[in-house]
């Protein structure tokens, strides 16, 4: 009896050995049909790594999200740092008559001034130096500033009035932009969501940083401010920024200054709000990232602790634009991301930029 069992579970042994070594030969054969182990084992590790960033880059997203939104708190609150911005601004123009500064990046330690106009070779005077990659972002230390001094020759127009736009794409960085230079009109577009958004933080930043009444928010900005109609904001006396979103049918009125959701007509410096939830400030290097998404937050918590602007040096009043006016730049076309929209058309037409360009290795 014991020999015959032994001998039923060797036929057993062997029946499972034959039954593995088929479902072997059937897989390598289905294998092969799909293009072999190596692309089978490649098609197994990009799913797998797709299921798991399925489940951590929401996580990672969300961290990341709110590390900029403290930063940008920080940035907000430090008095210290808005002027020294503003320093920056005014000392970077008065180093080239010929380059035009209307935008910053504030880091930790440095500031990045970009300018506008044709780069010269030439070298800076010390502390400032350019960037490797991009000639037209001027670097200066911030413990610079304090023993910096404009040469006796130069008078500054006007205070610069720094506006934030939002986080450098590292997360390191708050890019900040002049109002007060270049066109009137600062346009804001693209994505409708991002686009308002933005719009909004500018028009809180503008309201807690300029006098009661110099400000005027029109109606199709904020659903729980019932504002006037764009073209009656444009007129009323004393208003010196007027942010919007309807078109405009006019030329912007002598001393105003407009910054609109949707292209305006006429000179306007571009903020494109990106399909990738991102910000593009036309005129700029290509390589320049904004990231927006943690400003509304970050204005709404810190809207109150915002310095306010020097006033009282807002400079003369320009001449009313026109639509095909673009004078008032001063500066080469191409690098000043301005457009013209004429009344028939809908989209901006956009200088070229040099795609080329790298991105700037030192831009922390």
């Amino acid at each position: 009896m014991s020999a015959m069992g032994g001998g039923s579970s060797t036929h057993q042994v062997l029946g499972y050995i034959g039954l593995g070594l088929l479902f072997l030969v059937l897989l390598n054969l289905l294998v092969r049909k799909l293009g072999g182990w190596r692309r089978l084992f490649r098609w197994i590790k990009r799913e797998t790594s797709r299921t798991v960033h399925a489940f951590t880059d929401p996580i990672r997203d969300r961290v990341r999200y709110r590390r900029r939104l403290r930063f940008l708190m920080r940035v907000l609150r430090n008095h210290a740092g808005w002027a020294q911005a503003e320093q920056a601004m005014t000392f970077a123009a008065a180093v080239d008559s010929a380059m035009v500064p209307y935008a910053l990046a504030l880091t930790k330690r440095r500031i990045g001034v970009l300018v506008a106009g044709s780069a010269v070779e030439r070298p800076l005077p010390e502390p400032w130096e350019k960037d490797e990659d991009d000639p037209r972002l001027w670097w200066i230390p911030r413990d610079e500033l304090a023993e910096y001094s404009l040469p006796s020759s130069h008078t500054p127009a006007q205070t610069p009035l720094l506006v934030c736009l939002g986080t450098g794409s590292e997360g390191r960085s708050a890019i900040m932009i002049d109002l007060l230079a270049g066109p009137p009109s600062l346009s804001v577009y693209g994505v409708p969501r991002t686009a308002k958004a933005v719009v909004q933080a500018l028009a809180a930043q503008l309201d807690v940083r300029l006098p009661a009444g110099a400000v005027d928010v029109a109606e199709g900005i904020h659903d729980r401010h019932d504002g006037l109609r764009l073209d009656e904001a444009l007129k009323r006396i004393g208003a010196w920024f007027v942010v919007g979103a309807a078109p405009v049918e006019q030329a912007v009125p002598s001393g105003v200054r407009l910054v609109s959701l949707g292209v305006a007509r006429g000179s306007s410096r571009l903020v494109e709000a990106t399909a990738e939830r991102g910000l593009r400030l036309h005129g700029a290097a290509s390589w320049l990232k904004i990231d927006p998404l943690p400003l509304a937050r970050a204005v709404a918590r810190s809207v109150r602790r915002l310095p306010p602007h020097d006033f009282e040096t807002r400079g003369p009043a320009r001449p009313a634009t026109t639509t095909d006016d673009l004078d008032d730049l001063r500066v080469p076309a191409g690098v000043s991301g301005v457009s013209v929209l004429g009344p028939d058309q809908g989209r901006p037409i956009d200088r070229p930029t040099d795609a080329s360009t790298p991105k700037a290795t030192s831009w922390t």
